[in-house]
C-alpha cells in the first residue's frame, strides 16, 4: 500500500532521518505499544535488529513489554533453525 502525505518544510527539516523512515518507525512503535504487533515485527518493519529495539523504543518513551506472544515467537524462531 502506498500513501501520500504533505508536511511543511519546517517539519521535515527537524527530522533526524528521511520522513519515510521516521513515519514507519512511529507507526511500528505505536502498533507495538498498542499490542498489535510483537517486538520482532516492529523491528522487521523498521529494518533493525531486535537487539536495537529497546534503544529505539526508549527514545519514544516506550519500553519493551515481553509477553507470552514474544516468548512463543522467540521459541519458534530459535527452534526453526535446527
Amino acid at each position: 500500500m502506498e500513501a501520500k502525505l504533505r508536511f511543511p518544510d519546517e517539519v521535515i527539516d527537524v527530522l533526524e532521518k528521511p520522513i519515510e523512515k521516521s513515519l514507519v518507525e512511529l507507526i511500528a512503535i505505536g502498533l507495538y505499544r498498542d499490542g498489535k504487533i510483537t517486538l520482532r515485527q516492529a523491528a522487521d518493519l523498521i529494518g533493525v535488529s531486535i537487539e536495537k529495539m529497546p534503544q529505539i523504543l526508549q527514545k519514544h518513551n516506550t519500553y519493551v513489554s515481553y509477553g507470552t506472544e514474544e516468548l512463543k515467537e522467540d521459541i519458534a524462531y530459535a527452534t526453526s533453525s535446527e
